[in-house]
């Protein structure tokens, strides 16, 4: 199943520029993306500038927020005059913000939010960092709400490829397929018109899936469908075995993981792409 590089840019993203992992680990991203925050680290190489990155990073999405760690040291890189240039070049397409270890005295911070809140005029703030790792995952999150990082999305959505499939049993008629999309609340997919009919607001009893390998069982119910293409989208609600809205607790903390990396898959795989040849982006799928 094709995935497009429009699906793959839809949607509000946060990147984390040269991020001090010691600090905040990647495995906060996972987390985070529970909460409905798309987030990415971006790390500088030798491969690739960074300057290069966050161009391409601009050029294809068109909803960004950037976080900078300014106590990484990148060579041949002063981070006020850096980001500075960034602010005038980008014109307000990026939201911007900093990030930095806690400081030794006050008027260290304070001189630093005022070159960067004042004088640059950031509009994603100056934060400062804790030594612990677990104070600094409420800090993140606050400031990932404090400036809309979901968006619109309470549940992001991951793309799907030939990797990620279901079957179930309908009116003792068995069905397999491919999935469109999954989120930690709904999935989708399509049929050819009329091989399945199922009524809106129905519930259909053990579906299983399998997303890369992760094999888990749910129910779920129609909420949705609609012709496209010459075929038929059915989006489906999971149900938990209490019958409430949602999975069971148990397999959605199993769940979170393995619909992170294949979210976060799609949108390395395709910058991988284009970092290795920079040029003019044409629609086109990836698999």
């Amino acid at each position: 199943m094709g995935i497009t590089i429009k699906e793959i840019v839809t949607g509000r993203k946060t990147f984390f520029i040269t991020p001090d992992m010691s600090l905040f680990p990647e495995s906060f991203l996972e987390d985070y993306f529970a909460l409905g925050y798309e987030c990415y680290f971006v790390e500088n190489d030798k491969h690739t500038s960074l300057q290069k990155k966050l161009d391409i990073l601009i050029s294809i999405f068109h909803d960004v927020i950037f976080f900078f760690n300014i106590d990484s040291p990148v060579q041949n890189l002063d981070w006020p005059v850096f980001i500075k240039g960034l602010t005038e070049s980008y014109n307000n397409q990026a939201s911007i913000g900093v990030l930095y270890t806690k400081r030794q005295t006050k008027d260290e911070k304070t001189r630093l939010e005022y070159k960067y809140l004042f004088e640059m005029g950031l509009n994603c703030g100056c934060i400062q960092l804790e030594y612990q790792k677990k104070t600094n995952f409420g800090i993140i999150e606050k400031i990932l709400f404090a400036n809309q990082a979901q968006g619109r999305r309470k549940n992001i959505r991951a793309l799907c490829t030939k990797a990620c499939t279901f079957s179930f049993n309908y009116n003792g008629t068995p069905y397999s397929g491919i999935l469109q999309d999954i989120s930690l609340s709904h999935f989708s997919f399509v049929f050819p018109e009329g091989k399945l009919e199922v009524k809106l607001y129905e519930k259909i009893s053990d579906f299983h899936f399998n997303i890369r390998g992760f094999l888990f069982r749910s129910d779920a119910v129609l909420i949705m469908q609609r012709p496209v293409e010459g075929e038929f989208l059915f989006v489906f609600s999971f149900m938990s075995s209490s019958g409430t809205n949602g999975l069971d607790q148990r397999i959605k903390q199993l769940l979170i993981p393995n619909i992170y990396q294949l979210m976060s898959s799609n949108c390395k795989n395709l910058l991988d792409q284009i970092y290795t040849r920079v040029g003019e982006i044409n629609e086109h799928s990836i698999e």
